[in-house]
């Protein structure tokens, strides 16, 4: 059977939840923060009615407490309710996980125990095995750039808002996977929409309201090299320079993903169409667009040497044989004349 992927995984957890099935152990973890705060908040929302917080509620910080003062919480029998809810955040700053195993083995079936392990994996596989058998475990990996669109795509459709290509480019490009932040700034979005009695976030919308600019990002840098278009791309370099903008941190990534999968789409058997870009890459129609021109013009082994060149010039952005007062834009602004010319 294909594993469900993280949102997917995260939906069906979720409606359990809501309808009052609950597990006597979640065992959350993973690099991606956003979705273990996601299942613990709902868990805190409908373990409990509010009149049974008080005695029946106990949240702790790993930094901040002990293992023997979670596990007497977690022996506890309920006051007037019918369970009572345990949870632990950050558990990754304690001591003495290894003892979790003994309550798992016997676990006081009125309790919902919460962990939430935010740095990787959990390692005690003794554990791992005693949660799985009778709870649930969730791993929150931290996905990867060109899982984005499809995630702003999912999030936008959830906020009955919609959103063009172009916006959800600009987004993804700006704040990148930070998930936390860039669903707080499409929930933003969605208020101020709301208020205007409007429900479509556009490029215009997002410069408006994010600060983004529409015109200099990093979105319309790629554009511009995959066009060959050295004049648009020295353009939008000297808007960063001149606004100290911290994308040129974001361009020599940006710049790495697309000629990466450039090299791949010329060995790809896909349609070298928009549509077969789109579904080989996972990328809305806009990015789809500068593939199909890029593949036009840089053949695989001027893709090959622009890669070389990416690595270097990153590199030295990071210190390594550049002169100390070269700017990242300077630094950018030659790459680029690198990359655009034969």
């Amino acid at each position: 059977m294909a594993k469900k992927s993280p949102t997917a995984e995260y939906t069906s957890i979720i409606a359990d939840i809501r309808r009052q099935e609950f597990k006597p152990v979640y065992l959350l973890m993973g690099e991606e923060p956003y979705y273990i705060d996601l299942i613990t908040d709902e868990i805190v929302k409908n373990a409990l009615a509010d009149s049974e917080r008080d005695f029946n509620q106990t949240i702790v910080y790993g930094a901040d407490t002990d293992m023997a003062t979670i596990l007497n919480a977690a022996r506890r029998y309920p006051m007037m309710a019918q369970r009572q809810l345990v949870v632990v955040k950050e558990l990754q700053q304690m001591r003495s996980i290894d003892e979790l195993l003994y309550y798992m083995q016997n676990p006081q079936p009125t309790t919902v125990l919460v962990l939430n392990h935010k740095s990787g994996t959990f390692k005690n596989k003794k554990i791992l095995a005693e949660a799985n058998r009778l709870g649930l475990v969730f791993e929150s990996k931290r996905i990867y750039d060109s899982q984005l669109p499809a995630f702003i795509a999912d999030y936008v459709r959830d906020k009955k808002l919609t959103i063009d290509d172009n916006a959800a480019s600009m987004l993804g490009e700006a704040i990148g996977t930070n998930l936390s932040r860039l669903t707080s700034e499409i929930d933003k979005l969605g208020v101020l929409l709301s208020a205007a009695g409007q429900n479509r976030i556009t490029a215009d919308t997002v410069e408006l309201h994010i600060g983004i600019s529409k015109e200099f990002n990093n979105t319309e840098l790629i554009k511009a090299v995959a066009r060959r278009d050295l004049l648009r791309a020295g353009r939008i370099v000297q808007y960063y320079a001149n606004t100290k903008s911290d994308q040129p941190f974001i361009a020599f990534s940006s710049l790495f993903s697309y000629f990466a999968n450039l090299l791949l789409l010329h060995y790809s058997s896909c349609q070298k169409n928009a549509a077969g870009i789109a579904s080989e890459l996972g990328v809305n129609w806009y990015a789809a667009d500068d593939y199909l021109q890029g593949l036009k013009t840089y053949k695989a082994g001027k893709c090959v040497e622009i890669i070389s060149n990416i690595r270097r010039y990153d590199a030295r952005s990071k210190g390594v044989e550049c002169a100390p007062d070269t700017s990242l834009a300077e630094l950018l602004q030659e790459l680029l004349y690198k990359i655009m010319h034969n």
